[in-house]
């Protein structure tokens, strides 16, 4: 299970108090007594910088979270994501989300929380997921198929598919934030609100941040594909 945001707007403070509450919500969940420790990631597009950053470190660890944030000015678009590793032995920077895939149209980023059925993905896909986890093969399917048809995904939903992605087109080098709330309640071993996703502000927050310090706001529209 992970925590993550997405940002799109040019308030740097606003983006600042939630990577703070990110960054708690990571060190110690309010809502699942837990910590996200097992790596981090984020991507930011500005007028200047296209940054994409994976480590292995938790995020209440990273040096580097702070000087990445320093580099953002302006208009803005970041998706930040804090990693629980259901296998500890996948914990490493290619493993730290947001995924990266590349067409010929798009160039795409993903962070998800939540267990997709990675064999039956697979063997949808063609892909040998060997050494593989399911969130980048949700990232796969929609550089293929197309963000819009992400509904598809929920056949193969374990427990839940959160979603924040990323798509540039390479045309005309525009940006939008997807945002995608699933999940399925007959299979969630956690209380139903860790599942959510709130939106307040120009952002969309898992739900663990409302309650380590930012607004709730208000809830993600269940099992609709949202833009940032």
């Amino acid at each position: 299970m992970c925590r993550m945001l997405a940002y799109n707007g040019d308030d740097k403070e606003h983006l600042r108090r939630l990577t703070n509450c990110l960054v708690k919500a990571s060190l110690n969940d309010p809502l699942a007594n837990e910590t996200h420790g097992d790596g981090w990631g984020i991507v930011a597009i500005t007028s200047n910088n296209l940054i994409h950053y994976r480590s292995h470190l938790p995020i209440f660890k990273d040096e580097n979270l702070e000087k990445i944030l320093n580099l953002l000015d302006g208009e803005m678009k970041v998706i930040i994501h804090a990693r629980q590793a259901s296998d500890k032995k996948l914990v490493s920077p290619y493993y730290s989300h947001p995924y990266l895939e590349s067409t010929p149209k798009s160039t795409l980023f993903l962070a998800h929380n939540g267990t997709v059925d990675k064999y039956k993905l697979g063997s949808m896909l063609g892909i040998d997921l060997t050494h593989m986890v399911d969130s980048e093969l949700v990232a796969k399917y929609l550089a293929t198929y197309d963000v819009k048809e992400v509904v598809k995904l929920q056949d193969f939903t374990q427990s839940a598919l959160n979603l924040l992605i990323m798509e540039i087109n390479r045309i005309d080098r525009s940006s939008t934030i997807y945002f995608y709330n699933y999940y399925r309640k007959d299979r969630i071993t956690r209380k139903e609100e860790y599942y959510k996703l709130y939106f307040n502000k120009g952002a969309v927050y898992s739900s663990s941040l409302a309650y380590a310090g930012c607004e709730k706001g208000e809830e993600v529209k269940f099992g609709n594909l949202g833009e940032l």
